[in-house]
């Protein structure tokens, strides 16, 4: 497992708003996943991360990330159509399933608003978790202006236009306008 990996849950916590002692959001919970349910075509550093350090439970931008049952997964494919190639990792605020492609390692979107279009958020399971990170530092340092440069560095794809991590930080910089 890379260093990205290796710090990745030490470096989305410490990427955490500040809360004052007594109020606890549970922002700091993560979700490990059962290699024993990981899809065996997965690539090896991808399963590592999720049963290693996990995803948060809760991230921005409204992301929230599960380890689904076998019938729950079933379920997603049926719903969303997808193919037997996604591993369903989590969801977006509108419920739009967020997946794994364990054939190309790509993380997908599917957007139900679009007939459950994929949308692009990064090229590898390692790179998303960078990705929250780096969404998350800039979010709090109120540095958004930057953000889509610095996840272009480790992703150059994950901010093409309609991408989620474009449309995300471009929503984000509009409501600072």
């Amino acid at each position: 497992m890379n260093d990205i990996a290796k710090n990745f849950k030490d470096r989305f916590v410490a990427s955490l708003p500040q809360l004052p002692a007594d109020l606890d959001l549970h922002l700091d919970e993560f979700v490990l996943f059962d290699v024993e349910s990981l899809p065996t075509r997965l690539a090896r550093e991808d399963s590592s991360l999720l049963a290693a350090q996990g995803l948060p439970r809760d991230a921005a931008p409204f992301l929230s990330f599960y380890a689904y049952s076998q019938p729950e997964i079933e379920s997603w494919v049926h719903i969303f159509g997808l193919s037997d190639s996604y591993f369903p990792i989590g969801h977006n605020g509108s419920g739009d399933v967020i997946a794994i492609d364990v054939d190309s390692r790509h993380v997908i979107l599917f957007n139900h608003d679009s007939y459950n279009q994929s949308v692009f958020i990064n090229s590898s399971l390692v790179q998303f978790a960078e990705s929250l990170c780096i969404y998350q530092e800039h979010l709090n340092k109120e540095a958004m202006a930057n953000c889509l440069d610095a996840i272009a560095i480790i992703d150059a794809r994950a901010v093409d236009l309609g991408s989620m991590w474009q449309v995300e930080v471009s929503s984000e910089l509009a409501d600072e306008s």
